[in-house]
């Protein structure tokens, strides 16, 4: 989604600046009025800003890796190091007799052959009699040769019953790189993307590695790698103040988010920290907060408008991080999200960092990081990580918006559910990994 801003003296004015500059399908998302200085500093005039958006016509321009870029793939032993060819390789057989990766990827391939286009059980069938077949006359040293030709039939049909799903978006006949752009889909990577993906594997790594499963997704996941944008860890300075401000919609967990890193950086780094709410919609949400800060013995303020937010700042200037908590705002809720702008008018140094759940399905996503883009967040925190599986649908946004991620919550414990976002676990996420496995891991 591309999305700029537009000054105009007149809402028409503005309306014909934005058909000529972003087209006919452009839709505004946000409008205030702004006053500006005039020339030499003298005067004032009052100026219509509108936001307005459209989609991008390819929503893959803005993975733009080049050849160069692209990590260097190790060669294969004894393997030709020759990147480009197009021709499918002639199927290898080891001394036991077992085919190379063919099994694999043949299971793959069929376990996404659509349902209406099958007979499952015989052709399931005939794959196990003829893999116990290969591997029994591997046994006895028999020429496997003239098999070739049989199993490159069988491939041929899987490959041209796969091709008949709608939703492959590259051409090619290698059954692991089928079997990765439907397994990049599942884990709910958009369809073009995983194409794009697919697509940079095949094109640079060698005949053998491509028709390996789990060297193309080894090679993809370095890619994500590429792709993804982190904050880091959290740094405060001395006699400096940070301020971040968590914004999202409702039941995302920005509270309990906010929570943990105050009781990350006031027990374990022993920093100073402030609590300000701005979420007096819920008395419960206070309540919550307050009873947090008591616990940790933090201090909480509550503002109601903007004067006393920038008085609370004020008042803890001494504390090396402010936190902000903002009421749950329904991103169709305009009224809702003007009152929250207002709260961050001019507030330059106040950090804004969207909270995502990852169990929010994709189009309510997109949606959501559209409406709130008028707020200009810097920054992506993922949320509910464990509540879910799938987490492709956060890289699709992620390439889409560019925007870095902060923090990752993978439970409720306070403060121990709480990570800094990293793009070697964000992208073993996004191609499966499971999250407690993930963390064991790391632990």
């Amino acid at each position: 989604m591309k999305i700029k801003k537009f000054e105009a003296s007149t809402m028409k004015e503005a309306l014909e600046k934005i058909k000529v500059e972003m087209g006919p399908d452009a839709f505004i998302l946000a409008t205030k009025n702004i006053t500006k200085k005039g020339p030499l500093g003298f005067g004032e005039r009052t100026f219509l800003q509108i936001t307005a958006a459209t989609e991008e016509e390819d929503p893959m321009n803005s993975l733009d890796l080049t050849q160069d870029e692209e990590p260097e793939w190790p060669e294969s032993p004894k393997q030709p190091t020759e990147t480009t060819e197009t021709k499918e390789p002639t199927p290898t057989y080891n001394a036991k007799g077992s085919q190379s990766n063919f099994s694999e990827g043949f299971d793959a391939v069929f376990n996404h052959v659509p349902k209406e286009t099958r007979s499952s059980k015989p052709l399931r069938k005939e794959l196990t009699e003829l893999k116990q077949l290969i591997k029994d006359m591997g046994r006895g040293g028999e020429d496997l040769k003239p098999l070739q030709d049989e199993i490159n039939d069988l491939k041929s049909l899987l490959f041209s019953m796969a091709k008949q799903s709608p939703t492959i978006h590259f051409d090619t006949r290698n059954p692991a790189l089928i079997a990765t752009y439907h397994h990049l889909r599942e884990k709910g990577i958009e369809d073009a993307l995983a194409g794009k993906l697919v697509q940079m594997a095949e094109r640079k790594l060698n005949a053998m590695d491509k028709s390996n499963i789990h060297r193309v997704k080894e090679y993809i996941g370095r890619l994500l790698v590429q792709t993804i944008n982190v904050a880091g860890e959290l740094e405060l300075q001395e006699n400096k103040t940070r301020m971040i401000a968590f914004v999202g919609p409702t039941g995302v967990g920005k509270t309990t988010t906010l929570a943990k890193l105050a009781a990350y950086c006031a027990l374990q780094l022993n920093q100073k920290v402030a609590l300000i709410t701005l979420d007096t919609y819920r008395i419960a949400a206070v309540d919550q907060l307050k009873t947090y800060a008591k616990i940790m013995d933090i201090p909480v303020q509550v503002a109601l408008n903007l004067h006393e937010l920038r008085q609370a700042i004020q008042f803890h200037q001494d504390k090396s991080l402010i936190l902000i908590d903002t009421a749950g705002r329904s991103p169709n809720n305009q009224v809702g999200m003007e009152d929250l702008k207002q709260f961050f008018a001019n507030q330059k140094d106040i950090e804004i960092h969207l909270v995502l759940s990852a169990t929010t399905k994709d189009s309510d996503l997109a949606d959501v990081i559209a409406r709130f883009e008028s707020l200009n967040p810097a920054y992506f925190t993922f949320t509910k990580l464990d509540e879910t599986r799938s987490y492709g649908s956060l890289y699709t946004q992620l390439i889409k918006t560019r925007k870095p991620v902060s923090f990752l919550t993978t439970g409720q414990s306070v403060p121990e559910d709480l990570e800094f976002a990293k793009a070697e676990t964000l992208s073993a996420l996004f191609l499966g990994t499971p999250l407690e496995e993930l963390f064991q891991e790391a632990g």
